[in-house]
């Protein structure tokens, strides 16, 4: 009996059919019932293959057109209902000086789309800041210098009359020249985008139109602003980089994509000095060019077809011109507003349909002499092998997608599947045990790259969050060990996985302490944002368990974290056969000190000037000092993160809509303070302590302010916090 059981395994070992053998097996039945059928089928799909794919090329440039245009006009409707909501929208503006000039430049900087943003006043008075890039005929009309990047149009009411004045920027907003004071010939409160803006409550949009100064076409979306005067804010786009996005869309060899209204009027066109002509006895004004004035016979074709259709969209269908065969198809355009606006795409079907009828006929030649090169070779093959194989390849890609939870465990009659079949049960144990060590990011960039990770780093930019528990030595040395361990395990879910959730990489759990990174190894262009986003979240998850621990009469853990983005050298560090993926550098040590301040300032959420720079469109930030932490030579800016804006999608951490205001007056207090205006900010900082009297930072800069009058600080003083300790 031992030795029949001894012989039981080699002798089901040896029945097992060996891979060379399966291969040639499952390749000639293969042959045999797949070949005639494969080459009967290429033979007659081809053609129908290149239409389909000329269509795909066409509804996927159509979409293409589609989201370029949602890009270009939406930021428009968040950035007038946004500016205008803001507290210092209402401010009157000192000349050429408005709380918000420095925003509203950051602003057309960052969107080239837009032409200029500005204040209409129920006055007659008018605050504009023009974006000058890219418009040299622009800068040349107003007279800026060549160097200037932006102009500022002012209007007031000086003894009855309006008066016009122009000053003109560089890139680093400094004054370069101003013009004299001049009658005003502009009236914003005779425009559509002024009259119809403060009728409502809400934005407003303006037909397309040339702007005269630019001969660009383009609209203007503007809105009330609520305020004790009569106010408008506006913002004007210019729809140019729409006709060079559509030079950049090929349709094939000779296809062609235009955008136009119903009455013919051009929106974009590959040629894109096209969309604007000089009409006769228009003199030098710029008007809209026409389809008809184009001399495009496929744009004309295709305008008539949608005509002949009653000006309605039209499917996707064939056309011929000038004796080619196209496929047309023309789409709405809901995105400008007007919904009168439309899209038309052409391709010729011969830039789709010859090469491929070439290739067939190459094809089916080269399919019959390989048929009967090859089927003698390929004899034997195994319906059971093929299912083998697709299982392994389908867990082979669940593991590669590091998706570890199957069971499965392939059983075969082929010894080299069975084998492999162990070997990828094997591989998949092993991989779920090291991701609950390393970033699951980090193990996933690995597989997907083929790399054999290696000692080394390279210099990146990272976003560093560094968390701790307030008060945690006493609290350890007043718990049992088993206690502290499954508070800290909890603890450590709810700030990881918050981490996680935002495609943060932790670095490392040390004590109490949690160290994570954004931008690496997977490079995220919102790597600030989702650091911001991830510690609201954290500090969220820290306070509701709390709460749970509060109920059970448990101690409380409070989350202080510090935010920080800089470069810093980021990959393997340690051993041959024991790595670290870390980050070293000192833009790391400060983000660790920014998250020790906190217990300073009595805050939780602490970052630095970069971080706030960043993400001060998506989040609220306060002022909080200016420090050079322990182990720094420079001074840093440091903000307290205060939460999502309001208005931001982010609404399970949006900061109270009071806080807005709380924030605003705050700014005005540190400046007071930061100019050695004291007396003025002692009272701004009480007032602001009574506001939230549980805020014990307005209470510290309170003191601070009273102490400085008292001791009578002379001009030397900076507002300059140097720390020692940790």
């Amino acid at each position: 009996m031992d030795m029949d059981a001894a012989r039981g395994p080699k002798s089901a070992a040896g029945k097992k059919l060996g891979l060379t053998a399966a291969i040639i097996l499952f390749f000639f039945c293969f042959a045999l019932i797949l070949a005639a059928p494969l080459t009967w089928y290429n033979y007659s799909r081809s053609s129908e293959a290149a239409l389909e794919v000329a269509q795909g090329v066409i509804e996927q440039a159509g979409d293409s057109v589609l989201l370029r245009t949602r890009l270009l006009t939406r930021p428009m409707h968040f950035l007038v209902d946004h500016v205008s909501a803001l507290p210092e929208s209402g401010a009157e503006a000192k000349g050429f000086e408005h709380p918000l000039l420095r925003t509203l430049l950051n602003l057309l900087e960052e969107n080239p789309q837009l032409y200029s943003i500005y204040f209409g006043e129920g006055d007659g008075g008018f605050y504009q800041a023009v974006s000058l890039a890219g418009r040299p005929e622009v800068a040349v009309k107003l007279g800026a210098p060549p160097q200037a990047l932006f102009s500022l149009r002012r209007i007031t009411q000086e003894n009855g009359q309006r008066r016009e004045q122009w000053r003109h920027l560089d890139a680093q907003r400094r004054p370069l020249a101003s013009t004299a004071p001049k009658p005003a010939d502009y009236d914003p409160r005779t425009r559509p985008w002024f009259v119809r803006a403060a009728q409502m409550d809400g934005p407003v949009r303006t037909d397309l139109y040339l702007f005269s100064s630019t001969g660009e076409l383009g609209l203007t979306v503007s809105r009330r602003v609520r305020a004790a005067r009569p106010l408008v804010f506006g913002v004007d786009m210019t729809l140019a980089s729409l006709s060079h996005f559509l030079l950049g869309q090929r349709l094939g060899a000779s296809g062609l994509l235009f955008m136009f209204d119903s009455g013919g009027g051009l929106i974009g066109y590959p040629d894109p000095q096209a969309v604007r002509s000089q009409e006769p006895g228009a003199g030098s004004t710029p008007q809209r060019a026409l389809v008809r004035s184009l001399g495009d016979p496929l744009a004309l074709a295709v305008f008539a077809l949608f005509e002949q259709n009653g000006r309605q969209p039209l499917p996707l269908q064939r056309i011929r011109v000038n004796g080619d065969e196209y496929l047309c198809q023309v789409r709405r355009i809901n995105e400008l507003g007007s919904g009168d606006d439309y899209m038309a795409l052409a391709a010729k079907t011969d830039d789709f349909t010859a090469p491929l009828a070439r290739t067939r006929n190459a094809s089916i030649l080269f399919a019959l002499g390989l048929l009967l090169v090859a089927v003698p070779l390929l004899g034997l093959a195994a319906s059971r092998f093929g299912r083998g194989l697709i299982h392994l390849a389908a867990e082979a890609d669940r593991i590669r997608k590091l998706d570890l939870n199957s069971t499965e465990h392939l059983e075969s009659p082929i010894a080299e599947m069975n084998t492999l079949g162990t070997a990828v049960a094997g591989m998949r144990s092993a991989l779920h045990s090291s991701i609950l060590y390393l970033p699951k990011s980090l193990i996933k960039q690995f597989i997907e790259s083929g790399v054999d990770p290696v000692l080394g780093g390279e210099r990146r930019e990272l976003t560093l969050l560094f968390t701790d528990v307030q008060d945690f030595t006493p609290l350890a040395e007043n718990l049992l060990p088993e206690e502290l361990m499954q508070a800290m395990s909890q603890y450590f879910e709810a700030v990881g996985q918050a981490v996680l959730n935002e495609g943060g990489t932790i670095d490392k759990f040390i004590g109490d302490a949690v160290m994570a990174f954004w931008n690496a190894p997977v490079e995220d262009e919102n790597h600030v944002g989702k650091a911001c986003l991830a510690a609201l979240r954290l500090t969220k998850a820290s306070h509701q368990l709390n709460l749970r621990r509060e109920e059970l009469g448990l101690p409380l853990l409070h989350t202080r974290v510090g935010v920080h983005t800089g470069p810093a050298v980021v990959g393997n560090v340690g051993a041959s056969d024991r790595m670290d993926y870390t980050a070293l550098g000192a833009n790391v040590n400060l983000a660790s000190r920014l998250e020790g301040l906190n217990k300073f300032y009595a805050t939780s959420i602490l970052t630095s000037g970069e971080v706030r720079k960043r993400a001060h469109g998506q989040f609220l930030f306060r002022s909080v000092d200016v420090v050079v932490p322990k182990g720094a030579h420079a001074a840093h800016a440091i903000f307290e993160l205060v939460g999502a804006l309001p208005a931001s999608p982010h609404a399970d951490v949006a900061a109270p809509r009071a806080m807005l205001g709380f924030c605003s007056r705050w700014e005005r207090a540190i400046t007071l303070y930061r100019t050695a205006q004291w007396d003025k900010a002692l009272a701004e900082f009480n007032a602001l302590a009574e506001m939230l009297p549980n805020d014990r930072l307005a209470a510290m800069y309170a003191n601070r302010s009273k102490r400085l009058l008292e001791n009578k600080q002379g001009r030397d003083w900076k507002a300059i916090v140097r720390f020692k300790d940790k």
